[in-house]
């Protein structure tokens, strides 16, 4: 038995008609979508994902396919429970999302940083070097 989900944007961008074709004799159902309902829909499969998840390995950053956010609010703040840092911020794809790190991590990150930081201040220097 398959199933395919069609969903359909609309042509203004506001909102989405998802389709679940009936098996057999069951009719298909039409669901039209707001932005809203979208972002809970996504909230509710990555819950769900990540309980799916629960029993598996965190597989590799390594090699991992992703879509680098470049327009997107953040926020930084601590996280008691943890005693780490929360970075938080909004991804046009998916809604808010956050990330606990370990005060260790949260030192590699700062590190890690400030080299990006050193890296582009170098190479902003070679660039107005004449030969």
């Amino acid at each position: 038995m398959s199933s395919k989900i069609d969903l359909t944007l609309s042509e203004d961008n506001t909102t989405v008609q998802m389709t679940l074709p009936g098996q057999g004799d069951e009719p298909t159902i039409e669901v039209p979508l707001s932005l809203d309902e979208v972002t809970s829909l996504i909230t509710v499969l990555g819950r769900l994902r990540q309980t799916m998840m629960a029993d598996h390995e965190i597989p590799p950053i390594e090699g991992a396919t992703f879509t680098p956010v470049t327009r997107t609010r953040w926020a930084l703040q601590p996280e008691a429970r943890t005693d780490g840092s929360l970075l938080a911020f909004q991804h046009p794809a998916y809604g808010p999302v956050g990330l606990v790190l370990a005060p260790q991590d949260a030192d590699r990150l700062g590190k890690a940083l400030q080299l990006h930081e050193q890296m582009r201040r170098d190479q902003k220097v070679s660039r107005g070097k004449l030969n």
